[in-house]
Order: C-alpha cells, then sequence, then structure tokens
C-alpha cells in the first residue's frame, strides 16, 4: 500500500492544522506562575559537556516542575518530527518556521599539547609555520555524520581546503581532547571546547593563520525553536532563561 499524491497534500494540511491545535492545548494547560511538563532539548555532546551542563543545572533549581528531556546527539533535530521543543546548534538556520537566537560568536583556533608544540616549533626553526609545514602535521579531526570535517585556511578574501594528515577521527570530543591531552596531534577548536583542566596542558600554535571548519572566521551557536510555539510558557520561559544565562555566565569563557 502506499499513499496517493492527493493523500500526500491533504496529509500535509491536516497535520499543520492539528500542530496548532496541540499547541493551542499546550497552551491552555501551561502556566507562567508554575510551569511545568517537559521540555525536550536537543544539543552537541560537546558543546553540552563544555557549556550545557551548569546552564541545565540551575535551569532544574529555577523551574523544578519542568521535567528536562536533553537529547545530546550531533544529528540535527527535525522539528515536528522528534518531538523536540528546543535544538542548540551551530550554524545558520534556513527554516521559516523557525526562529534562531544566538548564544555565541566564536573564532577557532589551533591547540596543540605544549611539548608537541615545543617539538614542532624547533622542528621548522619559527613559530610562523608555512602552510606546508602545517600540512605535514599530525591533527586530530572531527567527523559529522557524513564526513570528516575538513579545515579550512584564509588567504586574503578566499577560503582554501588545507591538505591534513589524521591521525585520530571521531564524534566525539572527549576522544578529540584526550587525544589532544596526550599530544598526537593537533586540534582546531573553540575555546570554549577546551576544559579548565587542560590550561597549561595545551597552547594556540600557528596563530598567524586564520583557520576554520567552514569557510568564515567565526561560528555561531543558536537556540532554534519553533516560532508558532514561544507563546507557550514553558518555551518562552526556557529561551529566556537559556539566552539571559549564556550573556551573564559565558563572556568570560568565549573569546570573539
Amino acid at each position: 500500500m502506499s499513499i496517493t499524491e492527493l493523500g500526500q497534500i491533504y496529509y500535509q494540511h491536516i497535520s499543520e492544522l492539528l500542530s496548532r491545535l496541540t499547541h493551542a492545548d499546550e497552551l491552555i494547560s501551561q502556566s507562567f506562575d508554575n510551569p511545568s511538563g517537559t521540555l525536550k532539548v536537543s544539543a552537541p555532546p560537546g558543546l553540552a559537556q563544555a557549556l550545557l551542563v551548569p546552564l541545565f543545572r540551575r535551569f532544574r533549581q529555577q523551574f523544578p516542575n519542568i521535567l528536562l528531556d536533553l537529547d545530546y546527539t550531533n544529528e540535527y533535530a527535525l522539528f515536528g518530527q522528534d518531538s523536540v521543543d528546543l535544538a542548540i546548534r551551530g550554524g545558520p538556520v534556513d527554516d521559516a518556521r523557525l526562529i534562531a537566537r544566538p548564544l555565541i560568536r566564536s573564532g577557532f583556533r589551533l591547540w596543540a599539547q605544549t611539548q608537541l608544540a615545543d617539538e614542532l616549533n624547533a622542528k621548522f626553526g619559527t613559530p610562523n609555520w608555512s602552510l606546508e609545514q602545517l600540512s605535514d602535521c599530525p591533527t586530530i579531526m572531527f567527523r559529522n555524520k557524513n564526513t570528516i570535517v575538513p579545515w579550512w585556511v584564509c588567504l586574503g578574501d578566499d577560503w582554501q581546503p588545507l591538505d591534513t594528515q589524521p591521525v585520530l577521527i571521531s564524534n566525539d570530543s572527549a576522544t578529540l581532547l584526550d587525544a589532544l591531552e596526550q599530544g598526537e596531534g593537533l586540534l582546531l577548536a573553540p575555546d570554549w571546547l577546551i576544559p579548565p583542566h587542560l590550561e597549561g596542558k595545551v597552547t594556540p600554535v600557528a596563530a598567524h593563520h586564520i583557520l576554520s571548519p567552514g569557510k568564515t572566521p567565526t561560528m555561531e551557536i543558536n537556540l532554534v525553536y519553533q516560532h508558532a510555539k514561544y507563546q507557550l510558557p514553558n518555551i518562552k520561559l526556557s529561551v529566556d532563561f537559556i539566552c539571559e544565562y549564556m550573556q551573564a555566565y559565558m563572556t568570560n569563557m568565549v573569546k570573539t
């Protein structure tokens, strides 16, 4: 059995109406004075480990009757299909049904274990490595769902891919950071990903090059939610809380 083209069109129309009815029911059942119910949030594991754990701890203290359902995954949430209320994600949002509130805007730096950095500086005779020298260094690479995330270097107004020599590829930030700490290779990462216990053990290198995993010098982390659901007390209170928290507590943790 398969649905006809007319049936697909009909389903699209009624699913939107049913979604609005569901939002209306939620609006009636929720209260700004005593918010309750379940809030499902999707976010990348690396971001959660670096920044979100204390945020959601404070959230639970302020809204004890809201049950948090935290889904830490590198998969992008599909609003309307995954029952996700909020998503914290990097990069632009092109869906007109969604609102993206910026939380963090940060650049990337190339990091190395301090001993490895000293060895490479001695090998190259300078801390200002050429692109050819940089391409000969061992690298620790992040993998998303489909492929290894490449490194790009800015040359004037142009972005060009940088050749890399991976020694480890993973989609798990804890694994990447462990390899960085052990001196296995270079890692391209924003400042906020480097945990406090690595301060003094790792150092930025080749700082004269502008490097990025995308063709832009900075990455923006956004809080994403459906426009139609912002009037729901749980959503509005949560969005406002997260944005205010990040502005107040993360300013000193992120270098733009």
